[in-house]
């Protein structure tokens, strides 16, 4: 089947497949060239330090980013060894375990979100209008609906 018999939804998809996977590979080599994060370590620390106490349980994580819990202990792992973030237990359940922003956590979070937001602008805000954004935030709603 080439391109132009593929059905509509199937071309749509794979366009939708490629713009993530290009803006994400951008991101992450700006993000490292500029502050020294990975795109995931960045997508980590912003809901981390975004949450309330600034601490998030690790499952939470993983549910939040749509990720295994086996990728958010990796990347915690790599982000508690720079002293971004650390593990802390619950007393009362010490089965949980929460990831707290630490101070220096804090202050590459927010030396980062500038050059993140820079990134997700140029790369994929910017070539479209305000109609065209407005409708792209309202799709996923109407394809995640149950």
């Amino acid at each position: 089947m080439d391109h132009e018999t593929r059905p509509e939804g199937l071309q749509a998809w794979m366009g939708l497949c490629e713009v993530v996977d290009k803006v994400r590979v951008t991101l992450n080599r700006e993000l490292e060239h500029h502050v020294g994060l990975t795109l995931a370590e960045n997508l980590v620390l912003c809901q981390v330090a975004m949450a309330p106490q600034r601490r998030l349980r690790m499952v939470d994580i993983a549910r939040l980013l749509s990720v295994a819990k086996s990728a958010v202990t990796k990347t915690v792992d790599r982000l508690e060894e720079r002293g971004l973030l650390a593990r802390q237990r619950d007393p009362a359940d010490r089965r949980t375990v929460y990831a707290a922003v630490t101070e220096e956590g804090a202050k590459v979070f927010a030396a980062a979100q500038p050059a993140f937001a820079d990134a997700v602008c140029r790369h994929f805000a910017d070539p479209l209008n305000a109609t065209e954004l407005a409708q792209l935030r309202r799709l996923p709603e109407k394809v995640l609906r149950p």
